[in-house]
C-alpha cells in the first residue's frame, strides 16, 4: 500500500509534479471503470491535460514533438477529421465524432510530450493492475448476485460479467490483457521491488480466469500467443529448455482446465467453423450461451460479410474517404444496395478500425494513422528496449482488425491515453550515431 500512495522511500523522492501526474493517472484508472460517470473521467482527462500544461517548458514539448514522431502523426490525423468534418455532407456527425475522438487529441498535447521517469512509470503500471483487478473482482461478485437469484451461468460470461460497470467485454479484455503484461512485468523487473510480490501473483491468477470469462476471442488469441513466443523466445535465447517445457506444459495445463470449468467460452470459438453467409439471410444472430448451426450470424460471418462492405465502399474512394460524418451513411447505403438487412436493422460498423479509417479518409488517412498508431510506436519501443510497450502497441494493433476503435468512446480513451503513456516513457536520442545504434538515453533535464 504504501507503493501505491508513494510512501515509501523512493515514492517521496518524487517530485511535487511527479506525484501529481501519478495520481492524476491513478484517478483516471479508477473513472474509466465508474458505470455511466463519463463526466468523471473526462474532468480527470482534462486535469490531465491542464497539468501537462504546466509539467514541463514549451521548448521541451517542441523538443519531444520533434523527437516523437508518432505525436506528430497522432496529431496530423486529428486535423484530418477536422478538415474532412468541414467537407462532410453530414457535419452533424462530423461534429458528433470529432467530439467523441477527441482524446486521440488530448492526450497526444498533453501525456505525449512529456517524459514520464522509469520509477513513476512502474508505480502507475501498478495502480492500473490492482484497479483492473478490483474491478474484476466487483464485476464478478455482481455476476454472482444476478446468478444466485436467476441460476443462469450465462451471468458469468462475455458482455454479462461487464454490466456492473457498462462496458463491452472486449474491450475490458484487452485491458485485462495489458494489466497481466503490467503484473508480469513488474514482477520480472530487478531494479523494482514488490513489497507484496504474492498480491501480485495472485492478482495474475484471478486476471487470467476473469479473461477466460469474458470470452473475447481476439483477446484470448493475443494473450495466449504473447505467452506462447515469450516461452519460445525463453527456450531459444536462454536455453533453458527445461523450464520452457514446463512453462508450456503449465499453459496447455490451463488452457485445458478453464475450458472444461468454463466450457462456454468454447462456443465462442466453434463461431468459426461457420464462415459462410448470404447477405438476404434472416437468420438470428448466435449466442456464447446457444448451439450455434450455420443458418446463424455469427461474430466470425457477420465481420466477413461488413468488411466486404466496408472494402466496395473503400475502393471508390480511396483517395481521399467519403469523409467523416458520411462514412456511417454511405456503409449503410451499401447494406442496402446489397439487401444486407440484418446489419441494416442492427446499425453495424466497420468492425476493423483500419478498413474504417480507409474509407473514411482514403490512403493519405490510412498512412497518417499507422505512422502514429503502429509504426512508430512500435518501431521507437524496438529502438529503447522497451518490451513492455511493444506488447502492447502490438496488442492493439491486432484488437483494431476485429473492432472499430475510434467508433466507441472507450476505444478512443483506451488508445489514446496507452500510445501516448508509452511514448512518454521514451527519452531522448543524444546523438543522430547513438540514434541510428539504437542506444537509448533519458533526458537529462528528468534526472
Amino acid at each position: 500500500m504504501k507503493e501505491l500512495l508513494l510512501l515509501d522511500q523512493a515514492g517521496k523522492s518524487f517530485t511535487v509534479r511527479e506525484k501529481i501526474l501519478y495520481f492524476l493517472m491513478a484517478g483516471w484508472f479508477i473513472t474509466l471503470f465508474l458505470p455511466d460517470m463519463p463526466v468523471l473521467n473526462n474532468i480527470v482527462t482534462g486535469a490531465v491535460l491542464l497539468h501537462s500544461f504546466f509539467y514541463n517548458t514549451l521548448a521541451e514539448k517542441w523538443q519531444y514533438l520533434r523527437q516523437r514522431r508518432e505525436i506528430g502523426f497522432m496529431l496530423l490525423f486529428y486535423v484530418l477529421h477536422i478538415v474532412s468534418t468541414f467537407f462532410s455532407l453530414n457535419k452533424q456527425e462530423g461534429v458528433r465524432m470529432l467530439v467523441l475522438r477527441l482524446p486521440l487529441l488530448i492526450f497526444p498535447l498533453s501525456l505525449g510530450l512529456l517524459f514520464i521517469r522509469q520509477e513513476v512509470k512502474d508505480r502507475a503500471l501498478l495502480m492500473f493492475g490492482l484497479v483492473t483487478a478490483l474491478m474484476a473482482l466487483a464485476c464478478l461478485a455482481n455476476a454472482y448476485t444476478r446468478y444466485r437469484g436467476s441460476h443462469d451461468a450465462s451471468n458469468f460470461y462475455d458482455d454479462n460479467l461487464t454490466l456492473a460497470i457498462r462496458r463491452q467485454s472486449i474491450y475490458i479484455a484487452l485491458l485485462v490483457n495489458l494489466a497481466l503484461f503490467s503484473l508480469a512485468y513488474l514482477l520480472q523487473r530487478t531494479s523494482f521491488t514488490l513489497e507484496y510480490p504474492r498480491v501480485a501473483w495472485a492478482g495474475i491468477l484471478f486476471l487470467l480466469v476473469f479473461h477466460f470469462m469474458l470470452a473475447s476471442r481476439i483477446s484470448i488469441i493475443i494473450l495466449y500467443s504473447s505467452l506462447l513466443i515469450y516461452a519460445a523466445w525463453d527456450i531459444v535465447s536462454k536455453r533453458k529448455y527445461r523450464q520452457g517445457a514446463i512453462l508450456l506444459l503449465g499453459l496447455l495445463v490451463c488452457v485445458m482446465l478453464l475450458i472444461n470449468v468454463f466450457p462456454k467460452t468454447l462456443n465462442r470459438f466453434k463461431e468459426l467453423q461457420y464462415t459462410g453467409y448470404s447477405y438476404t439471410g434472416h437468420g438470428i444472430e448466435s449466442h456464447y450461451n446457444m448451439t450455434v448451426t450455420a443458418d446463424q450470424w455469427n461474430g466470425a460471418n457477420i465481420r466477413l460479410a461488413v468488411w466486404r462492405c466496408g472494402w466496395d465502399l473503400a475502393k471508390r474512394h480511396w483517395l481521399a474517404g467519403v469523409q467523416l460524418g458520411d462514412k456511417q451513411d454511405r456503409l449503410m447505403d451499401v447494406y442496402r444496395a446489397r439487401r444486407f438487412d440484418f446489419a441494416l436493422l442492427t446499425v453495424r460498423n466497420m468492425h476493423n478500425t483500419y478498413l474504417d479509417v480507409l474509407s473514411c479518409f482514403g490512403i493519405i488517412g490510412l498512412l497518417l494513422f499507422l505512422g502514429g498508431w503502429l509504426i512508430f510506436p512500435v518501431w521507437n519501443c524496438h529502438r529503447a528496449g522497451d518490451g513492455l510497450g511493444l506488447v502492447m502497441a502490438l496488442a492493439f494493433a491486432v484488437s483494431m482488425v476485429t473492432e472499430s476503435y475510434f467508433d466507441r468512446s472507450i476505444g478512443c480513451l483506451l488508445a489514446g491515453f496507452f500510445f501516448c503513456f508509452i511514448s512518454a516513457s521514451h527519452g531522448e536520442y543524444r546523438s543522430s550515431v547513438k540514434a541510428a545504434r539504437g542506444r537509448y538515453t533519458r533526458h537529462p533535464a528528468a534526472s
